[in-house]
């Protein structure tokens, strides 16, 4: 993100010491000794045809200078060094310049302006920051200054938060943010600057009028709408989290499977598990894994869509053998009996032995076949003694003597 704020400040540092380099000399005749004012323009006409090298160097042969000339060359060779990529060059000599105060008020701050710009862009921030902020202070205070545009001063205040955010002073940063748009419409760049100090403060309830700007503003950046949604995760808001995600699907935003999942859980969560059925279902006519069928089955069963519960757990099993018993006990409890015996005889995990055992107890009973639910249940208690299989052994034997059979031995 700060890479486009970067690319920003060098074009219009470009900007700005081009136009300075392109001053014309005569209305400084009256200032500029003759000898000096005629290299100038010399140098002008040599950066006209793009010969930086060459105007610099005119700039540089002259006699020692002193005064109003010297910082007015100063200046001029600050935007001849930018053009000849020798930004240390242009610092200094434009530091030389400003600190001199020997130009105009208006130039003087137009080269301030310069140097700051190209301390930042040089990573400079610190000393880029102890150039900007007298800027600002004398646009306040100052008369001279009152020539500093509505627009410049959001610019200056922009850069100051850039400056700011890169030595990590978040606070300081959001402050300079909110001046500059107090001065200016917002657009992406400043909202997102905003938005990246405000996480970095952990101020998520701010970050909730900063995204539906940059939403309003971008209404196609993904990351917007999820950077919204996970603010008000942070803020433990599932129902207006959920509506985010929503609302960004209706705008085209494609989501992720794990987004999506991420969409059915809180559909569950808010109490429409029949919604997160159906988007899981969505979802895994697509790529089903085990963790999303499982996910699908079990919003269904809370949804009571009992079949459509079954269909899926029968194709999670079918990956993975484990979630035959879940398949089973859903099948025993709608009354599918012979259904449950064939799952039931797909377990295969020891550890689930003795709950397989009394669950095809259970489905023999149901089917009538007293003697097979008989063998199950003793079958559940040589491996595992409960109070349930001790239980369904008196209750079968109980049965058969109603129906005059000979009570059977669990030996």
């Amino acid at each position: 993100m700060m890479t486009c704020f970067r690319t920003r400040i060098f074009c219009l540092a470009a900007t700005l010491f081009i136009a300075a380099s392109l001053m014309s000399p005569p209305a400084y005749s009256s200032q500029l000794s003759n000898y000096t004012a005629v290299k100038v323009q010399r140098a002008i006409a040599l950066q006209q045809q793009e010969k930086w090298q060459d105007a610099a160097e005119v700039l540089e042969n002259l006699p020692s200078l002193a005064g109003f000339d010297l910082a007015f060359v100063q200046r001029m060779l600050g935007g001849l060094y930018w053009q000849l990529n020798e930004p240390s060059k242009a610092i200094d000599v434009l530091g030389l310049a400003v600190d001199s105060h020997q130009l105009e008020a208006n130039d003087q701050r137009s080269a301030e302006r310069m140097l700051a710009d190209i301390l930042l862009s040089q990573s400079r921030y610190k000393e880029a920051l102890s150039r900007y902020y007298p800027l600002v202070k004398q646009a306040s205070t100052t008369s001279e200054a009152k020539e500093l545009t509505q627009k410049e001063r959001a610019d200056i205040w922009f850069r100051i938060a850039q400056a700011h955010y890169q030595v990590k002073q978040m606070k300081s940063s959001l402050s300079a943010i909110d001046k500059h748009l107090a001065l200016t419409a917002p657009n992406v760049p400043s909202l997102s600057l905003k938005l990246i100090a405000q996480i970095q403060l952990s101020r998520w309830k701010s970050t909730i009028p900063t995204l539906k700007q940059l939403i309003a503003i971008d209404p196609n950046n993904k990351t917007w709408w999820l950077q919204l949604a996970g603010s008000y995760q942070r803020l433990k808001q599932p129902k207006e989290m959920l509506s985010t995600l929503v609302l960004a699907e209706r705008q085209g935003i494609v989501l992720s499977s794990s987004e999506k999942q991420m969409m059915a859980q809180l559909y569950q969560q808010q109490g429409a598990p029949e919604k997160a059925a159906a988007l899981m279902h969505q979802l895994n006519k697509e790529n089903a894994s085990v963790t999303s069928l499982v996910m699908e089955a079990g919003y269904w069963q809370q949804s009571k869509e009992w079949d459509k519960a079954i269909t899926t757990w029968l194709l999670a099993a079918n990956q993975d053998n484990q979630y035959r018993l879940s398949v089973a006990q859903l099948q025993l409890q709608r009354g599918y009996y012979r259904d449950a015996l064939a799952s039931l005889a797909l377990v295969s995990s020891k550890e689930h032995s003795a709950q397989v055992a009394l669950s095809q107890a259970m489905a023999y009973d149901k089917l009538g076949d007293i003697d097979s639910a008989f063998v199950q249940a003793s079958r559940a208690n040589d491996i595992e003694p409960t109070s349930q299989s001790q239980s369904w052994i008196e209750y079968l034997n109980h049965k058969r003597k109603t129906f005059n059979q000979a009570p059977l031995s669990p030996n």
